[in-house]
């Protein structure tokens, strides 16, 4: 399963770049800086760094990843997602990438509501989660199996479908999307089904969204109601 996961990642990785090139493009060559919530070792922080031309920030919480990350230029704070506050000043940062993080994460409302905290209006949030209603995961489902995006013994808590993920990040009108793509088509190879995996991303197994910060400097991020709520099945509360 972990190879299967390398995998899908080296998937996705191509298509973000792809969409941080033209999110500089959009914005005629401006130098942005970037956020990537849960960085890793830096590797392809440095990409996005690269391709956009600013500072590199960086969330991690392993110590050996934190270190290889900061060997890269990475300005890396350690939070824990669930339950800490990001460093940095409100509207602060241009891009940020949240790349199969939030699969992970049980309190998904404080690190979204950090993460549009911290981003300027008119910035740029590109995220992106394992698809439970995947073409794969459907079928699976359909044979009475477990969806593989989220198993009882697995690293993944949450799951979203394409039309979830969408509805999360697009909570009360804080972003807009503006561009969202699919990846993969589990266990075909990428490259066969990519056009298929472009125009229907609701089918694929990863799709990539990207959304623009519209909400005005000030405004309150709507994920704050519930960002310090009990995340249990008993809080009324924990649910938009």
């Amino acid at each position: 399963m972990s190879r299967l996961c390398d995998a899908i990642g080296q998937e996705i990785g191509p298509v973000i770049y792809s969409e941080l090139r033209e999110l500089r493009a959009r914005e005629a060559g401006r130098v942005m800086s970037v956020l990537d919530v849960g960085c890793w070792d830096g590797e392809r922080t440095a990409v996005y760094r690269d391709i956009l031309g600013g500072a590199a920030r960086g969330i991690e919480i392993f110590p050996e990843q934190v270190r290889h990350a900061r060997e890269r230029g990475v300005d890396v704070a350690v939070v824990d997602l669930e339950t800490g506050r990001f460093p940095w000043a409100d509207a602060s940062v241009d891009v940020a990438v949240a790349n199969q993080v939030f699969e992970h994460l049980k309190n998904v409302f404080l690190p979204m509501s950090e993460i549009a905290r911290v981003l300027a209006p008119g910035g740029y949030l590109v995220f992106s989660v394992p698809n439970l209603a995947s073409v794969h995961n459907r079928l699976m489902l359909a044979a009475g199996r477990q969806p593989s995006s989220i198993r009882t013994f697995g690293p993944h808590v949450r799951g979203f479908t394409y039309r979830q993920a969408r509805a999360f990040v697009a909570f009360e009108g804080f972003y807009e999307i503006v561009h969202t793509t699919g990846v993969g088509f589990h266990p075909l190879p990428a490259q066969m089904v990519k056009p298929l995996a472009r125009a229907w991303p609701a089918g694929s197994h990863t799709p990539v969204i990207v959304a623009r910060r519209v909400a005005p400097a000030g405004t309150a991020p709507p994920w704050r109601r519930w960002e310090t709520g009990e995340q249990t099945f008993y809080a009324a509360s924990a649910t938009p």
